[in-house]
């Protein structure tokens, strides 16, 4: 059984067997129509509503996904005239990764973490604003490349500037052998697992933007490589 972190569950899961089913499970749009079918028996119409889309958007969607055995008719509602065709999808899907298109686990990720990078931005900007890193230099190197970084007064650590208030940022592409990178995962294991025990919002204490991030890149990627300017 998955475990489950946003919201409790406890109805069965479908494990999905085909990479037309995780195309559209992957698809935002294909999962907007399949949202109100999850673990729920509707009519097309109602879906539809629900969905904000017309009967005959969904409808085309209807038939999309009983194709791909993700949606389940099971029965009809009596009503003066034609009844109603009644529809039903499993309540907890697992889709694998391998069967995932590729540029949908990338769109996935930046979808996902579209608000962190709003909020790491403007929080950047107000601690850039109070810290005594009052400059940004833009310059040519000797080897010919133009770069843009924050000005660290020669002498002093990004600590020291920070005057001992927690709070910073930090990204770069850094090459490790295999032993460095095993001792920075540990490092950040270590401090996934510390803060798995804070809780939420309580008096005495504010927010903070907490990220982690040591992921293998490719390294004949160029562009992969130059990463975020400094």
């Amino acid at each position: 059984m998955p475990q489950t972190i946003l919201g409790s569950f406890e109805g069965e899961w479908f494990e999905v067997v085909t990479p037309e089913q995780a195309r559209r499970l992957s698809d935002p749009v294909a999962l907007r129509h399949l949202e109100p079918f999850i673990g729920r028996t509707l009519s097309a119409g109602a879906a539809a509503r629900e969905a904000g889309v017309s009967v005959e958007r969904m409808l085309y969607r209807v038939r999309q996904f009983l194709g791909a055995g993700l949606l389940t008719e099971v029965g009809e509602e009596r009503r003066a005239g034609r009844p109603l065709r009644l529809y039903r999808a499993p309540a907890g899907f697992q889709v694998p990764f391998h069967l995932t298109p590729f540029a949908d686990l990338e769109a996935q990720i930046t979808r996902h973490g579209r608000p962190f990078d709003r909020l790491r931005a403007r929080a950047g900007a107000r601690r850039l604003a109070e810290l005594d890193l009052n400059a940004r230099l833009i310059y040519r190197s000797v080897d010919g490349q133009v770069h843009s970084e924050t000005f660290l007064p020669e002498g002093r650590t990004l600590a020291e500037a920070r005057g001992g208030r927690p709070g910073g940022d930090y990204m770069g592409v850094l090459w490790l052998d295999d032993d460095a990178a095993r001792r920075v995962q540990a490092h950040l294991d270590a401090l996934r697992e510390e803060l798995s025990g804070v809780g939420g919002e309580r008096e005495g204490r504010r927010p903070y933007l907490v990220q982690t991030a040591l992921l293998p890149l490719d390294p004949h990627d160029r562009e992969e490589l130059l990463g975020p300017p400094g």
